[in-house]
């Protein structure tokens, strides 16, 4: 930010730090960086409430994660915070400066408001109906509000009293990657804060023998949260969840959980500009699974090729189109060697093939790849919808734009609520009215206007 740190030698400032106070720092910080609240939150990927709270006192600053990431986007000296470097050689450490993150989701999403993504994780995210006791109420009437999913990663979430239940935290988390892969993020947000703060207290209360089992659990639950927060563009709060993975794995000591770790990290690392470190991380899991497993089962297969259908799907959005589909070849090889129940198959590869080849300007080819392949041959309402996703956007790159409204359509009619949260479809929907201006797309404007497009 190129913020002049004189501020940091104020009696205020200097008290504070010795006093440990980081809210009171952090509002000296902010308010020489003349930011406000909202300005500030937009920076860091809170909400201004959260910042208040925190300056406040009313919510502590413990976790040295979000220390970190309050220091680099408000330029304060890590020493006040009791960090000896934040710039050291984990990747979770080194990670980009969240206003510029910030700023390039805006870019993406054209212009769209994404009030109604931030009311999901701030506003939806917290309307309760115990994750482990049934569905939730319906949106339309909360009967009351626990804390929010950006709440729960700074660590203000309250902890689950009692003993916590492994069986129902597993049916719980279950149902919860039910509602991902049925794209009802609506539901699922509302799940999200209580699932981890409980599968963050069943791992620091598990005994020895149980520990690696709610380490697998809080893990899953964390990848689950790194999903939703990336659905969503939130890439800044994608940061904290996916650091929290990453330590969770280490304690589960399994292969299997570690390169998913591994994939998803390499997701965040690729949408926040660091797609060579993501590539790396990819084709690293890649090698230490097959090193420590042999690639000896189904499932071990399953995970190698989709590890390597991500790092295809990296390079492609590096514009390497030799290395993206030789990486894509051998994932096919993985896919045939896994089996069909094995969540990754020859089915998954053609669909990473549309995608592909959208991402590399081929939109000819998406074309004919989502022709060839049947929608109802995907496993899972979220793997349709990105089908629709990839199909309509190639078909807008043809020029083919009545296509590719009919597809768009389909997309809603597939999962709603993957058009409405998600920004693709309000800019392709942006694209589609100014590329229409004799208005033949009929019901164009009226379909804009139900899922919030600006106009």
């Amino acid at each position: 930010m190129g913020v002049d740190r004189r501020w940091s030698e104020l009696p205020e400032a200097r008290h504070a730090a010795a006093a440990g106070d980081f809210g009171t720092l952090l509002r000296v910080a902010r308010t020489a960086a003349r930011l406000t609240l909202c300005e500030a939150g937009r920076r860091c990927g809170y909400s201004a409430a959260t910042l208040s709270r925190i300056e406040r006192g009313k919510q502590r600053l413990s976790d040295i994660t979000v220390l970190r990431r309050l220091a680099a986007v408000f330029d304060i000296p890590p020493e006040l915070f009791g960090l000896a470097d934040i710039d050291g050689p984990a990747f979770h450490q080194s990670g980009p400066a969240i206003d510029s993150v910030r700023g390039e989701a805006t870019r993406r999403e054209g212009g769209v408001d994404p009030v109604r993504r931030r009311e999901m994780i701030g506003g939806l995210a917290g309307l309760v109906g115990s994750a482990l006791a049934g569905s939730p109420p319906a949106l339309a009437t909360p009967p009351r509000v626990i804390t929010s999913l950006e709440d729960v990663l700074l660590g203000g979430c309250p902890t689950p009293t009692g003993t916590v239940d492994p069986t129902r935290l597993r049916t719980a988390l279950a149902s919860a990657w039910s509602d991902f892969r049925a794209c009802r993020y609506a539901r699922l947000s509302a799940r999200l804060p209580r699932l981890v703060a409980t599968a963050t207290a069943a791992h620091e209360a598990a005994a020895d023998d149980g520990r690696a089992t709610a380490a697998i659990a809080l893990t899953q639950t964390y990848h689950l949260t790194v999903q939703v927060l990336l659905k969503l563009h939130e890439d800044a709060m994608a940061w904290s969840a996916m650091d929290r993975a990453a330590q969770a794995a280490r304690a589960a000591n399994d292969p299997l959980l570690s390169a998913e770790t591994a994939r998803i990290s390499a997701i965040v690392l690729r949408r926040t500009h660091h797609a060579e470190r993501a590539q790396q991380t990819l084709i690293g899991a890649a090698q230490a699974l097959d090193e420590v497993t042999g690639l000896s089962s189904a499932g071990q297969v399953a995970t190698y090729g989709r590890l390597l259908a991500t790092a295809a799907y990296t390079a492609a959005v590096g514009d390497r189109r030799d290395t993206a589909w030789e990486l894509l070849n051998e994932a096919a090889e993985a896919g045939r060697r896994s089996g069909i129940g094995d969540s990754f198959a020859s089915v998954d590869v053609a669909l990473y093939r549309v995608s592909v080849s959208r991402v590399l300007g081929d939109f000819g080819a998406a074309v004919q790849y989502a022709r060839d392949l049947r929608p109802e041959q995907l496993g899972s309402v979220e793997r349709r919808a990105r089908y629709w996703e990839d199909y309509a956007l190639a078909l807008h790159g043809r020029g083919a734009y009545a296509d590719s409204f009919r597809a768009l359509q389909a997309a809603e009619h597939t999962a709603p609520q993957e058009v409405r949260y998600r920004p693709w479809a309000q800019q392709l929907s942006v694209a589609l009215l100014d590329a229409d201006r004799r208005q033949t797309l009929r019901g164009l404007r009226s379909f804009a206007a139900r899922i919030g497009t600006p106009t």
